[in-house]
Parts: structure tokens; C-alpha cells; sequence
């Protein structure tokens, strides 16, 4: 078996891998307009047929406030006749040890079989809520401020402002080029529905947008929104008051650190579902280590790390928290702290407390002796809309 990244004239077969996989429909030749040859990657027999294909889609995303590599990783596919045969299991390895060589330091997935995607280090690390709201609950909210209605054509700079500020607050936003924002964007509303409305508070400044979707049924989706704060977010409802009259119910999904119950006057019409959004795993675990915002005061501590794909990963790490943190590796040293990739993921992409995780996982462990890592973590909500 032979891993390697794909050729030009390979983008064929492993367009067809991906037909018979995920039932695409084709009626013509596809066309590699983007060169996505160039972040595929496929395991082949020793007679050259493609049996396997991954596309390592690169992004650039938020963690923490930083913006990071990220490598998107979509298009898993083996064809029937050779699956079972571990070829995806050698080359999932082989993707992330490229992404790790181009820079990431996280990736992420939307898994067919959580425990397959678990035993390559991807874990659980983004909770959001869908909600389902009766248009009115929003009647009680003051509507402040105005709205405009974005046209396609019309200059997106007041949007993309307001998507930096929301990616500063919340990990794992994308960031998007001129190419995306107009494919989102710059749609028809008289023919596909979709309508961009923009909020400017009483200061007449841009704070949120919204891009919703009217269906056949009179209902309102969502389909993607940004805010500044909280204030935004009130705003925002405020103006979904006057959408009454034109529907029943409005769906959307919310970070984990917007409480509808709480920013709705009558909440009784509100139904909030908790799912898990995708899987996503840290790349490159020095990089994650010092980027991550440790708490003032927090002495110098040890952190052994067990990664079975990247073996650049797996050492144990002294990290000294400061203006700029350090992080050296110590293979010798004692850890206070010993992790899967897995839990580490969990504490490091703001999923989840320490305590929390000890209490449910037995792939990390804590010496009693480092009591005061019980506070380093920090809990940050995570939002994740593009699809890879």
C-alpha cells in the first residue's frame, strides 16, 4: 500500500470514491477549480488503484482570541471492495502528520461513528443548542435601534466587522474570504428566500446580523448570525417581534453562553435541544500549550501527553504560564497532569472543567500534588457553521 498526496489526473477517481460513498449525484466531469488535489491525500494498492481519499481542507479558525491552522477533514472514503482492510486507518495518521507539517494546531471533523473517529484523537469538544422559539416570545423585547436589509451587491464590511468581534469571544469560527462571504451572502432573496438583515443599536453602529431563511411553511431559519455581546443578541430578538405576522416559529443555533430563557421576556413557547457539533482534536500540542490563556499567578507545572497519530506530540511538556507563556519539553520530568489527546482536546478547545473531566474519563489523571491545575482550565463556548 502506498499514502500520498493525489495528483491532477487522480481528481477524478477520487471524486468517483466520494459518489459511491456519500451517493453524490454527478451528470458531468468534475472540474478541480480550487487545485483541492493539493490538500487530498489517498492510500493506493501496489498497482496503483485508489482504494482510500481524505481531504484535508485547510482553514483558518479562533482559539482563544489567536487565529490558528486548522485542518477541516472531509471526504473520508474507501471503496466497498476494499474496506475493512485498514487502509483509512494509515491514512488518517498520514493527513494529520501533514497538517501538523503545514502549521495547524487544531482539526476538526463531522463524524459518521463517534468511537471510529475517536481512536485518530478527535474527541466531543463543542456543545450548541438549537432552539426552536414561537415568533411570539419576542413580543415583550423593545425593538431599538434599526435594521437594514442587505442586498447582494451591497458592501459586507459592517458584517465582517461584526463576525471578527463575535470570532474573539467564541473558538472554532472560521475565518472567511471574499469568495465565501459572497457565495453566503450574495443570493437572491426574491428567488432563494434568503434575507440578510443588519442591527444598529441606538449609537447607530452595526452589532449583529442575521441571514434568515423563509420557508414554505411560514417558518424562519437561521441560517447563520453574528453579534458583538449580549446587548446585540436582546437587539436582534427585538427586531424578530415585527417577523410575526409572516410566521409561527423561528429556528436557530446558539453558543453555549446565550441563554434564551433568560434573554426572553415569556419564555414558555422555547424549546432548546443540546447537541454535540462535529469532533475536533489539537494538532500541534506545543502550539495549543502556549497560546492557551493561562490564569495570573499560576505556577510552572508538567503535562504528559499520549498520542497515538502524531508522535511529534507525545512528551511530557513544562509550561510556564506568563506575558508569554513557555513551553519546553521534559520527557524526563514527572507529570503532574497525564492525558490522552482526547482529554486534552476537551480542556484546551474550552469543552470542558478539569474536575468535570476527572470525574468522567479515566484517560487523564492528577497528582494530588498539583491541586491548583483544578482552576486552569476555562470553559469556552465554541460555534462552528462551515461544513468540511
Amino acid at each position: 500500500m502506498q499514502i500520498r498526496r493525489l495528483n491532477p489526473e487522480e481528481f477524478l477517481p477520487m471524486q468517483n470514491n466520494m459518489n459511491i460513498a456519500f451517493r453524490f449525484d454527478r451528470s458531468e466531469t468534475p472540474v478541480d477549480h480550487g487545485n483541492s488535489y493539493l490538500h487530498t491525500y489517498g492510500a493506493f494498492t501496489d498497482e496503483g488503484v485508489l482504494t482510500s481519499s481524505v481531504i484535508g481542507n485547510p482553514y483558518r479558525c479562533s482559539y482563544w482570541g489567536h487565529t490558528v491552522g486548522m485542518c477541516g477533514v472531509g471526504g473520508v472514503a474507501t471503496l466497498p471492495e476494499y474496506r475493512r482492510e485498514g487502509h483509512m486507518r494509515q491514512l488518517i495518521p498520514f493527513v494529520l502528520n501533514a497538517a501538523y507539517d503545514r502549521g495547524d494546531v487544531l482539526s476538526s471533523l463531522f463524524p459518521f461513528s463517534h468511537p471510529f473517529y475517536r481512536k485518530f484523537g478527535f474527541e466531543c469538544c463543542g456543545t450548541v443548542q438549537f432552539c426552536e422559539v414561537g415568533l411570539h416570545a419576542f413580543q415583550k423585547l423593545p425593538w431599538l435601534g434599526r435594521v437594514k436589509h442587505v442586498l447582494p451587491g451591497e458592501e459586507l464590511a459592517e458584517l465582517k466587522g461584526i463576525y471578527a468581534a463575535f470570532q474573539k469571544t467564541h473558538n472554532f469560527l472560521c475565518d472567511r474570504d471574499d469568495g465565501y462571504w459572497q457565495h453566503r451572502f450574495g443570493k437572491d432573496p426574491y428567488i432563494t428566500h434568503h434575507h440578510v438583515y443588519l442591527w444598529y443599536d441606538e449609537q447607530d453602529q452595526p452589532q449583529a446580523y442575521c441571514l434568515l431563511n423563509h420557508d414554505d411553511e411560514k417558518n424562519y431559519t437561521v441560517l447563520d448570525w453574528a453579534y458583538t455581546g449580549p446587548a446585540a443578541l436582546r437587539g436582534l430578538f427585538g427586531f424578530f417581534r415585527v417577523l410575526e405576522p409572516s410566521g409561527e416559529k423561528i429556528r436557530f443555533k446558539l453558543p453555549m453562553d446565550a441563554d434564551p430563557f433568560s434573554l426572553l421576556p415569556e419564555p414558555y413557547d422555547v424549546e432548546v435541544k443540546l447537541k454535540n457539533i462535529g469532533m475536533l482534536r489539537v494538532v500541534n500540542v506545543a502550539e495549543a500549550l502556549r497560546l492557551y490563556p493561562w490564569q495570573a499567578g499560576l505556577e510552572s507545572f508538567t503535562l504528559r501527553v499520549r498520542d497515538e497519530d502524531i508522535a511529534r506530540n507525545c512528551h511530557t511538556y513544562r509550561v510556564t504560564p506568563g506575558t508569554e507563556n513557555i513551553v519546553t519539553v521534559c520527557d524526563d520530568a514527572a507529570p503532574d497532569l497525564d492525558c490522552s489527546i482526547q482529554s486534552l482536546s476537551r480542556l484546551l478547545l474550552g469543552a470542558e472543567e478539569l474536575p468535570k473531566l476527572l470525574a468522567n474519563r479515566t484517560d487523564i489523571t492528577l497528582q494530588s500534588s498539583a491541586s491548583a491545575l483544578l482552576r486552569a482550565f476555562t470553559v469556552n463556548p465554541m460555534f462552528l457553521v462551515e461544513n468540511f
